[in-house]
């Protein structure tokens, strides 16, 4: 441990940011995609495909997330085999940058120490382990908020811009970092003392250019997006008017909402550590270094950081208790950025306070011993709760399981000629089967009911018809309704909580189904019912096994 604690800190941050990327690939193939994941990555091949100015498909996003998962797409492919990971590497890539993204954050402000506490407490946050293997958008604002802020507080004002433009037009989410990145803008050095070339002040003229720069990045980012909105507001929506729309709108509360909202919230902020010994460290640690930092009297930029990241992080937390959004873990990312920076500035006041008792006592093995175990018990102690994270072992993140056997279902519907009606898993089927039904291969119809299900089904017998029931919403009147119609359901595949049925016409021996004149029935395809396993039906002695399509007779 101590030979390690001398190693370079460059190779440290490098060894770290390997670690987290590590503990962000378990998770790449292990659940299939939730409903959100298939959205945006239905919505990325149908703009790469079919419409690139989403004028049939209305996103209540804005497009760069979708643009570039369109292009990861493309890149890795969109083959059955390769696009759950396809949808998901540039997730897992934006969520590693991160890391040393946030590490030279620290170090600008506190040093080499908070730059390697910084890659550490990244690279093992539950919160930005249990994200980073989705094909949500949170990864990638997570990233460009990170360097918007990373730009700025290096007085790179124009970078700094094009990366908050880069987060706004990630996620609506974005605009939420904009107080931590004007306020530590406002905190850089560079801002509070420009002067002249002959050492003058220039309060307004330097401070109106570092802003012009801002904007200027700001705008290039942000304007091109924005006249491409433009160009269809005749007949689409902007993402960000739908967006409000879908979420009812964002409003401000009255106070006694509040009380019921914020035990929700206060349990999923719980899960950024995940443990009750990670968050008791944590708050030791963050306690022990105010206590530092106020005996040895501080200097200005090294707690006027903390101190904007605590009231940033507070703010941000009120107020989604205090707004009508919905109580979701991935809204809460952003707070990533606070929580490390912040264990940084902790780690960074208790080194400095260790080194200089170290200088006045120099060559005490016990007190080195202790500092080395203390290190090795928190490394320990947030190991616990990352691997947790790389296990899906934590409820937040992607699918945990109740879309188990979803790919395979949806592999075995996709054959020529296919019809599957859907409800709960119309996304993820478009997205999966997005190949087959721009070819016409395969057909995918909605159903409210079962009586709508088996009424189509009973419209479409030139169709090879199929439903996807999952265990956890049932329909148990199917057969009945079916029956009615002359139909009945056989399984074709059970895969995990997932059960495939095949609608196909009742036939027994002597009473060959309910064929009609207008049908042109010929000699059955080879395989046509062995392919789904399907015993071989009872027809007529003598009788050949026929199907029957919808073409009219000559």
């Amino acid at each position: 441990m101590i030979k390690l604690l001398r190693l370079p800190a460059s190779l440290l941050l490098l060894l770290l940011t390997l670690a987290g990327f590590a503990l962000r690939l378990p998770l790449l193939h292990r659940f299939p995609l939730r409903e959100d994941e298939a959205i945006y990555g239905y919505w990325a091949l149908h703009a790469w495909y079919v419409d690139p100015l989403f004028l049939h498909v209305w996103p209540d996003k804005p497009p760069l997330f979708l643009w570039l998962l369109s292009l990861a797409l493309q890149i890795w492919g969109h083959t059955p085999a390769t696009v759950q990971a396809a949808a998901r590497l540039g997730s897992i890539f934006a969520a590693t940058l991160t890391i040393p993204v946030l590490a030279a954050t620290a170090r600008r402000w506190w040093g080499d120490a908070a730059a390697v506490a910084a890659a550490a407490l990244a690279a093992a946050n539950p919160f930005a382990v249990s994200f980073a293997p989705t094909a949500l958008t949170d990864p990638l604002l997570l990233l460009t908020g990170s360097l918007a802020l990373a730009f700025i507080v290096r007085g790179r004002w124009f970078w700094s811009g094009f990366w908050l433009g880069a987060a706004i037009m990630t996620k609506q989410q974005g605009l939420l970092l904009l107080p931590l990145i004007a306020g530590s803008g406002w905190l850089e050095s560079d801002w509070l003392e420009m002067r002249s070339r002959q050492g003058q002040p220039r309060p307004w003229t330097a401070r109106a250019a570092a802003v012009g720069r801002w904007l200027g990045g700001l705008a290039l980012m942000v304007g091109p997006i924005l006249y491409w909105d433009s160009l269809r507001w005749a007949v689409a929506p902007s993402p960000w008017d739908l967006g409000a729309a879908n979420v009812g709108g964002v409003t401000l509360l009255p106070v006694a909402a509040w009380l019921e909202r914020w035990p929700g919230w206060a349990a999923l902020s719980w899960y950024g550590l995940a443990s009750p010994a990670a968050w008791a460290a944590y708050d030791l640690l963050l306690a022990a270094a105010v206590l530092l930092a106020a005996g040895r009297r501080a200097p200005a930029d090294s707690w006027r950081p903390a101190l904007l990241l605590s009231g940033w992080a507070l703010g941000f937390l009120l107020l989604h208790i205090a707004a009508s959004v919905q109580i979701w873990d991935r809204y809460l990312l952003p707070l990533v950025i606070a929580q490390v920076l912040l264990g940084s500035w902790a780690a960074a006041e208790i080194m400095r306070a260790w080194q200089a008792r170290a200088a006045v006592h120099p060559g005490r093995r016990v007190e080195k011993a202790l500092a080395v175990a203390a290190l090795a018990g928190l490394l320990w102690i947030g190991a616990g709760p990352a691997l947790q994270a790389a296990q899906g072992e934590l409820p937040i993140g992607g699918d945990h399981g109740a879309y188990t056997g979803l790919d395979e279902a949806l592999a075995a519907v996709d054959v020529p000629d296919a019809l599957l009606f859907h409800r709960e898993l119309g996304w993820q089927a478009r997205f999966a089967l997005f190949d087959a039904v721009q070819a016409g291969q395969v057909d995918l119809r909605y159903y409210p009911s079962a009586v709508y299900l088996a009424d189509s089904a009973a419209k479409s017998p030139h169709k090879q018809r199929f439903v996807i029931v999952p265990d956890w919403a049932p329909l148990p009147d199917l057969p009945l309704q079916l029956a009615v119609r002359g139909l009945y359901s056989r399984i074709v595949l059970r895969a995990g909580h997932f059960t495939v049925y095949a609608v196909t016409e009742q036939r027994t021996a002597g009473q060959p189904g309910r064929d009609a004149a207008w049908r042109v029935c010929a000699a059955e395809p080879p395989g046509l019912f062995e392919s789904f396993g399907a015993a071989e039906v009872a027809l007529p002695e003598g009788a050949p096994p026929r199907w029957c399509s919808i073409e009219k007779k000559p």
